[in-house]
């Protein structure tokens, strides 16, 4: 029976298991690409052991609307895993709907996803939807007496309930094959700049950083030191790794220490794909070649940091994570203290059309509030129904004008949808924010303030602000000002300052 790990909360008899996991994050070349001035790699796939089957595996479940909830549930029923043991040699995650389309990210789509065997992470998967290809001749134990567990943050960015199918598309060499016998161990480093957060996330602001981009968490308080540090267990060999990013980052860059000496093992660049650039999930991440060894030694430090650009926006809720494969046993490998690391870069995949972005094209059904006559003057906005019930710019008539308030006063506004199902924020952006919605429309691009997700939800697992109501500073140059909810970019909202 496939149970929902829950847990009792506040009153909630619902959700949300604790996990150190990924909130972690495409196969024709249609559209031009750019991503650091670079065209992107070649995609590649490493040659499958004789007697591999290729077989996709599906969790079914229910999206509510406008969810952004972070869930564990157990896999044991059939069909969501494979039913003998044998070898993971290829992992291909995707989401899709119960008629077998694949959702636009604009829509709903993977903010993660997170496989774990025994507890351990094995497999994770953000929007980027890079997939996890051992080099030939290495693979991922896989037993059926393994307890699974999948880690799952689905994002509804509409108010419509949605049915899904969670996805990993194996290549799987049961152990009954020739070639079995001959595969080499691998394991998942789960490397995270954020490592011990249950939902390991960061902000970014809009201007920090050095000249137009912030590296994590190099750039930011030295009291977050050492949180992006995995300590090697074993002597091995690294065979593999990728960066995970959300919009806004640039690349990974995965580093290795011993005693004093520090090197740089592979830097994962992000290709983005189409005219909205690094601000969409339409991108891949870079990922070395099946040639990449890396030896290391028991007592040696991994640690990761991740880069974003600052110019265009404030990126909220950002990661940074490098997952790495490490033999069970050295099998070789450079010295990377010695001879360089191989920087070249390969894909998994190229751009996926689920991935294009539609934000940013004319609305006709979102006024411009600048040129709608004063609303009431309130101190207060209630968010229902996903609406700002005062000034949202989908309103007709009175209740679409922005609410006037005086000059160096708050606007208090409070979630008044269901707490612990809905969550809203308030996110400035530039007036008059009007525009089709999309992963890169609106963008946070205005007052550096930001309300968080307000709602309720165990501190740190999940994306909740763990509270309903938010007072926004208002500054004292008068004019119309726009803001937006970062869960659902259809919602706009402005008031004026008089």
């Amino acid at each position: 029976m496939n149970r929902r790990v829950t847990l009792s909360v506040m009153g909630s008899m619902r959700r949300i298991f604790p996990t150190a996991a990924l909130a972690a994050c495409l196969a024709l070349l249609a559209v031009p690409a750019a991503s650091l001035a670079q065209d992107p790699p070649a995609v590649v796939k490493p040659e499958l052991p004789e007697g591999t089957v290729t077989k996709t595996y599906r969790f079914a479940l229910d999206v509510k609307p406008g969810q952004n909830l972070n869930l564990y549930d157990y896999l044991n029923k059939p069909g969501e895993r494979p039913s003998e043991n044998g070898w993971i040699v290829g992992f291909r995650p995707n989401l899709k709907r119960m008629d077998g389309s694949t959702p636009p990210v604009d829509d709903i789509h993977l903010h993660h996803a997170v496989w774990l065997a025994d507890s351990r992470i094995t497999f994770g998967a953000g929007e980027e939807k890079t997939a996890i290809l051992p080099p030939t001749g290495y693979g991922y134990r896989y037993t059926t007496s393994q307890r699974w567990l999948l880690n799952h943050m689905i994002h509804n960015l509409t108010a419509t309930p949605e049915k899904v199918w969670i996805e990993m598309e194996l290549d799987f060499l049961p152990d009954s094959a020739p070639a079995a016998s001959s595969i080499k161990e691998v394991q998942t480093e789960w490397v995270d700049s954020m490592g011990g957060m249950p939902y390991p996330v960061f902000d970014v602001k809009k201007g920090e950083g050095v000249a137009g981009k912030l590296t994590y968490p190099k750039d930011t308080s030295a009291s977050l030191a050492g949180r992006n540090r995995k300590l090697v267990t074993r002597d091995g060999t690294l065979v593999g790794t990728a960066g995970h990013l959300h919009p806004g980052g640039l690349y990974t860059e995965l580093y290795l220490t011993r005693g004093d000496r520090t090197v740089k093992l592979f830097r994962s660049n992000a290709y983005y794909y189409g005219r909205a650039k690094f601000t969409s999930w339409n991108v891949s991440m870079g990922v070395p070649t099946d040639k990449w060894r890396i030896a290391v030694k028991k007592g040696d430090i991994l640690s990761v940091q991740g880069t974003y650009d600052t110019t265009r926006a404030a990126w909220y809720e950002s990661m940074a994570i490098s997952p790495a494969m490490l033999t069970m046993q050295p099998d070789g490998g450079i010295d990377p203290f010695e001879t360089a690391p191989d920087p070249t870069e390969v894909l998994t995949h190229g751009e996926l059309p689920e991935n294009r972005d539609n934000g940013g094209r004319p609305n006709p059904g979102l006024a411009d509030p600048r040129k709608l006559k004063d609303g009431p003057k309130l101190r207060e906005v209630s968010i229902k129904d996903f609406l700002y019930r005062q000034g949202d710019l989908s309103l007709p008539g009175r209740k679409g004008r922005p609410p006037v308030v005086k000059a160096g006063k708050e606007l208090k506004f409070v979630n008044r949808d269901p707490l612990r199902e809905i969550f809203h924020t308030v996110t400035p952006c530039k007036a008059p924010c009007n525009l089709s919605a999309g992963i890169s429309y609106p963008l946070a691009n205005a007052q550096q303030v930001d309300s968080g997700e307000l709602g309720f939800g165990p501190p740190a697992v999940t994306a909740a602000a763990n509270r309903a109501d938010w007072s926004l500073p208002v500054g004292s140059k008068k004019g119309t000002y726009t803001y937006f909810c970062r869960v659902h970019p259809f919602m706009r909202g402005a008031y004026r300052v008089k």
